[in-house]
């Protein structure tokens, strides 16, 4: 997944009844980049578009949505716990490596700290029953 495709799931995730253009002022991103990364997103799956019209997440793009937060959750608990960063830094840091990391190192990060509910900026960690990042998409 690009970084971009990340972004983009992120604040679909937090927003209803969103369109290309307003995502693209959100992120300072020229609108034809976001309207090639929500072409992208369809093609795999994630989003339901046509253009003109809101960018809504299917449910696969939310099962994919709920993973990259849990993930982003996950490596701020390591963050806080094992270099003592504030929350609200690790918070800023962890995105700008989610994705380098595998399901089974962010799985382990969850088994060593006991499966927590809540990141340390208090946010919910939500479950997954499978490792959407496993799939070959």
């Amino acid at each position: 997944m690009l970084e971009l495709d990340y972004q983009v799931m992120k604040i679909l995730n937090r927003s209803n009844d969103i369109k290309v253009g307003d995502i693209s002022k959100k992120i300072n991103i020229p609108h034809s980049t976001i309207g090639s990364c929500v072409k992208r997103l369809k093609k795999k799956g994630y989003v339901r578009y046509k253009p003109y019209k809101p960018v809504i997440l299917t449910e696969k793009g939310r099962d994919l949505a709920i993973e990259l937060t849990r993930h982003a959750h996950l490596l701020e608990i390591l963050l806080v716990n094992e270099l003592k960063i504030k929350a609200e830094d690790a918070h800023r840091e962890c995105d700008k490596f989610n994705l380098l990391l595998s399901c089974e190192v962010i799985n382990k990060i969850c088994e060593r700290y006991g499966h927590p509910k809540r990141c340390p900026c208090g946010e919910e960690i939500l479950s997954s029953s499978f490792c959407i990042c496993k799939s070959k998409d």
